[in-house]
């Protein structure tokens, strides 16, 4: 196997690759630090209880409900398995996935250009990673994409049975498929990259060729797809035998696709909204970097070296507009790819300064050298201030976070709107004041940590109501829940307010406001249930005694 980005006569290759890469990663690993004091968000929330449920005995979808994909949950299993009810666990996790995909992004990056392009990329991906906050941590996306990785490189290793590593890497993306289901984007890319020949892409007549027989590569394609096959075949069997197979197929044949659609069909103008969503996730300046790094590379005739970089771009631009909604952590799978065209272009800059440098010195113009550089350096400061502010900010919050991690998340500087951390924490430590690990609680809202660093058990299998006020989801599991309640009798109900998530529900009302709405669990509340505290966000419900006449029956 050829030495990553090496060049015939650089003997010197491998201790400068090992340089850039240990530099590369302890600069990561000091941007992403600070992702310690990260809070566990809702959706991070919802795996880690789902995982949690999952330890103890409970079926997904049947036992426990969620719209995603079943594998975000079975990855979370040894993490909770391992951490516990950590508040930082999120934090730690992120950490860990930040350092091993600026790696995998250093590798592959080096590979086809050169290792100090792969430590920019590696820099540039960990700082747009940590730009997005706790809202990208951690979440399916960003799993897929080391998955992703792990079967290129699966793909790309020379040596015996070559097969068998081609049936690895179809297990590895097979994984990726039970993530998220759109990674089968990127099975274009494993299979035709790791054998495609781009040396001719420069020339007079430009074309690609595989570097093996076409015969070995249908060899390797072959087994590949069984790896694939034999993934998703393996998943739905253990479903099915776990007496959850009805369950799966009404959430994720029935009413995902109602869930997926209603973006499209609610929207006006949706692809308008969807360029506007693409330039608010990403920014003027990594878009930019696409258009720079074509021209550079058909100015240069550097297209048999970027090809590989702009087809997995494409591949992770496809993931992510598959899921049509756009959301922020949706861009985790084209993050690593846009990271390595910009810092292609950063590089490439910096050579044409050298060069013009180089020829202003060889015509003893000394003066003009110093403009030059004057200039470079400016170009280099315009993007500076202000990540390095939030670097500084973040680094503020880290500090406050080792003083008191409670109180750091309690009052966390940049927690979204619609997630009351504060206020999850003042009622967490409620209900450890006011009732037993035993008991049984029910949040009406959208707050799955309550129950995951309570402690405390939810009595349905709808862990967040999102799935009971949104008009996609039938009907038959309102009048499901109340007859849960009904049966197990919840120590308390938590009523939240001001959670509306319009995009996902299509309802403008909070969970209070949709009461009126869902007279059925008013009513129980009304007679089954006493008010016993009221928090700025939530409102503490008590159960009464004894039902009340004819409540229960």
């Amino acid at each position: 196997m050829h030495t990553i980005g090496a060049t015939s006569g650089d003997s010197d290759f491998p201790r400068r690759s090992r340089i850039w890469l240990i530099a590369a990663m302890a600069a990561v690993f000091v941007l992403s630090l600070p992702n310690l004091q990260y809070p566990i968000g809702r959706d991070q929330a919802t795996y880690c209880l789902i995982a949690d449920g999952l330890l103890k005995g409970k079926h997904l979808y049947r036992d426990l409900w969620d719209n995603k994909p079943p594998g975000i949950f079975y990855l979370y299993l040894p993490i909770v398995q391992l951490l516990g009810c950590a508040p930082w666990l999120v934090g730690g996790v992120d950490l860990v996935c930040v350092l091993a995909v600026a790696f995998a992004t250093f590798c592959f990056c080096a590979k086809y250009l050169k290792p100090r392009v792969g430590a920019v990329a590696a820099v540039l991906y960990a700082c747009w990673h940590n730009r997005k906050g706790y809202i990208n941590a951690a979440q399916p996306e960003v799993f897929l994409i080391l998955l992703v990785y792990g079967s290129l490189a699966l793909s790309e290793l020379e040596g015996r049975c070559p097969r068998l590593r081609s049936f690895a890497a179809g297990l590895a993306l097979g994984a990726a498929f039970w993530v998220k289901y759109n990674a089968l984007a990127f099975l274009p890319l494993v299979i035709f990259l790791p054998y495609l020949d781009t040396g001719h892409l420069d020339g007079p007549c430009p074309r690609l060729s595989l570097t093996i027989s076409w015969r070995d590569w249908l060899s390797r394609v072959d087994a590949l797809v069984g790896g694939l096959a034999f993934t998703i075949a393996a998943v739905l069997t253990r479903i099915g035998l776990s007496g959850a197979w009805p369950a799966m197929r009404e959430v994720q044949f029935q009413v995902l696709p109602r869930y997926g659609a209603m973006i499209v069909q609610r929207t006006p103008h949706y692809f308008l909204w969807a360029l506007q969503q693409v330039n608010f996730n990403l920014g003027n300046w990594p878009e930019a970097g696409v258009a720079l790094a074509l021209l550079i590379a058909w100015r240069c005739r550097d297209f048999h070296r970027t090809v590989p970089i702009f087809l997995a771009a494409a591949s992770g631009f496809l993931v992510t507009a598959s899921q049509a909604r756009f959301n922020a952590y949706s861009f985790e799978t084209l993050f690593p790819f846009l990271a390595m065209l910009w810092a292609y272009v950063a590089t490439q800059v910096y050579d044409g300064f050298q060069a013009l440098s180089n020829h202003l010195a060889h015509r003893n113009w000394s003066a003009a050298r110093i403009g030059v550089w004057l200039v470079f350096i400016n170009c280099a400061y315009f993007p500076l201030p202000v990540p390095a502010m939030r670097q500084l900010e973040r680094y503020q919050g880290f500090e406050k976070w080792c003083r008191s991690p409670e109180k750091s998340y309690e009052s966390y500087w940049w927690s979204l709107g619609i997630e009351h951390l504060g206020g999850e924490f003042q009622i967490i430590s409620y209900l450890k004041k006011h009732s037993a690990p035993g008991d049984k609680i029910y949040v009406w809202g959208t707050a799955p940590l309550i129950y995951f660093l309570s402690g405390r058990e939810c009595p349905s299998r709808f862990v967040s109501n999102l799935a009971l006020v949104s008009d996609w989801a039938p009907e038959a599991w309102r009048d499901q829940l109340v007859q849960t309640l009904k049966l197990k009798r919840p120590r308390f109900i938590i009523v939240e307010r001001r959670d509306a998530i319009p995009a996902v529900s299509g309802t403008t009302l909070d969970s209070q406001e949709y009461l009126v709405r869902y007279p059925v669990l008013a009513d129980l509340l009304h007679h089954q249930y006493r008010l016993a505290k009221a928090f700025r966000n939530f409102t503490v419900y008590a159960r009464l005694r004894a039902p009340a006449a004819g409540g229960d029956r």
